[in-house]
């Protein structure tokens, strides 16, 4: 584990703020269950459903880039609810897995994420999401989620939330944005693919989201005061390299533009984890985690940009 962290002492404020989120009562934005409610859905219930829940921090500007992802999902059916949850931190160019566990839990609330072993939530009034902590041993790490600053949501019901934040490392302060990405689908729906954060200076943040289905990507960007989407944006593989554990390719380098013109990104892998997932056929699935650095133009500026893929090949 990095340097840094370190067991560090909790008030008993926030000890009582743990207690109420260990109970369960995380809940995703109400959003999330929205996101079921289209016309194709009328008289089905979220038996079947999928639901999905992102919370990335990222610094900015730094020197050296800090990323700490975490992964919820859950799973609903009649025996129940099926979570999982995953943490990673992306440090001095490694990726190191902090937390990973399976789980049932009972039918109800499948949306609401809930903590798990060394993984605590803190949750404010509303039940809006405050922290994420992590505490193993000597190992602590929190993720804190602060004034937000974008709210952006897709066709399908998903939100994008873009805050300011922190990462605390023990004593270790570090200051950078926060992306908390919620999405939720019947399980006979579309499959989304990758996904992608970036920042840059300015006040800059760009998602770009492969939904399932069409348009393929669709992007959101904030520069400033000034915010951006784009219905639908094209994106290619500029370069790959052999995955042989999934008889794949992955890709290495991205190239992404929006049919008007206003954004094109070039983005470059700076470091990857790479799993492949049991699965049917000559061809497994992939799931991976790439940093990417690069550059965007957008409005006729270049910009350096830098940030996260979440890579996903069904």
């Amino acid at each position: 584990m990095p340097e840094g962290l370190a067991l560090h002492g909790r008030s008993s404020l926030a000890l009582c703020v743990l207690l109420y989120a260990c109970g369960g009562d995380a809940p995703a934005p109400p959003v999330t269950e929205q996101g079921l409610q289209t016309s194709e859905s009328a008289g089905r219930n979220f038996e079947d459903a999928l639901y999905e829940r992102n919370v990335v921090f990222m610094t900015v500007g730094a020197d050296s880039a800090i990323i700490v992802p975490w992964f919820f999902r859950a799973s609903s059916s009649e025996e129940g609810v099926e979570r999982e949850v995953e943490g990673w931190l992306r440090r001095r160019g490694l990726w190191e897995p902090l937390f990973s566990d399976r789980w049932s839990s009972e039918a109800s609330q499948p949306s609401r994420i809930q903590p798990r072993g060394p993984l605590d939530l803190v949750v404010g009034i509303g039940g809006t999401l405050e922290r994420i902590l992590f505490e193993e041993g000597q190992r602590q790490l929190e993720v804190v989620i602060g004034e937000g600053t974008s709210d952006w949501s897709g066709n399908r019901g998903e939100t994008f939330r873009v805050h300011r934040g922190a990462a605390l490392f023990g004593d270790q302060r570090v200051e950078g944005v926060v992306l908390d990405m919620n999405r939720a689908r019947f399980r006979d729906g579309p499959e989304p693919g990758e996904w992608m954060f970036l920042t840059g200076p300015g006040r800059l943040a760009i998602l770009i989201v492969s939904p399932g289905g069409s348009p393929a990507y669709t992007a959101w960007g904030r520069r400033g005061e000034e915010e951006f989407r784009w219905p639908e944006v094209l994106m290619t593989w500029s370069a790959v390299r052999s995955f042989e554990a999934a008889r794949r390719d992955v890709p290495v380098e991205w190239q992404i533009r929006s049919l008007n013109g206003e954004l094109e990104v070039t983005l470059t892998s700076a470091g990857m984890d790479l799993r492949a997932v049991a699965g049917e056929g000559p061809r497994l699935p992939v799931e991976g985690l790439f940093q990417v650095t690069g550059s965007i133009v957008l409005g006729g500026d270049s910009l350096e940009v830098r940030g996260l893929v979440r890579h996903v090949q069904g």
